[in-house]
């Protein structure tokens, strides 16, 4: 009877080794794919934000060039008026394309820190997982040494023999 649970209990220690071994290595590969799915947003994050730089960019100088020719037409081609119209839509422009270049960090960093607790997590739970296992290791390890203790305890127990039937223990 001892034998058998020995058997379980080292069969379920091997168990739980091979399920934290497993959990680890899934986590690692869902750490992997976290890390290539921020590259890929970021990515994209670049080229909308380059997308964006164009697009300012390019209504800049059509609203420039509709203030020269609009400026031309008047007869005012370099008065104050035209000159500060086209310097506070450069100034907008380049606000506007550094709130995107802020996002665009921000938005970076955020992944960096999300992905950074990611891992952290994932390697929590492996240490939790390998503790669980260290644990049932131990218990087992206890539970066989036990085992093996009272079969040493019993085989070396006097045999009290019955009178007249030597060949029987009185505890038979």
């Amino acid at each position: 009877m001892a034998a058998v649970s020995t058997i379980v209990a080292v069969a379920a220690v091997a168990v739980a080794g091979y399920t934290a071994y497993e959990s680890g290595q899934q986590q690692k590969e869902a750490a992997k794919k976290q890390k290539e799915a921020r590259a890929v947003s970021q990515a994209e994050q670049a080229a909308r934000q380059q997308n964006q730089t164009r697009q300012q960019i390019r209504e800049e100088r059509v609203r420039r060039a509709q203030i020269l020719q609009a400026s031309q037409n008047t007869g005012v081609t370099d008065s104050s008026g035209a000159i500060g119209s086209i310097g506070a839509m450069q100034t907008q422009v380049g606000a506007n394309l550094a709130n995107a270049s802020r996002a665009t960090n921000s938005a970076n960093a955020i992944g960096g820190l999300q992905q950074q607790a990611a891992d952290l997590q994932t390697s929590a739970a492996n240490t939790q997982a390998w503790g669980n296992f260290a644990s049932s290791a131990l218990i087992t390890g206890g539970q066989v040494y036990g085992a093996y203790q009272a079969q040493q305890a019993a085989a070396q127990q006097p045999q009290v023999k019955q009178p007249g039937n030597p060949n029987r223990s009185i505890f038979d």
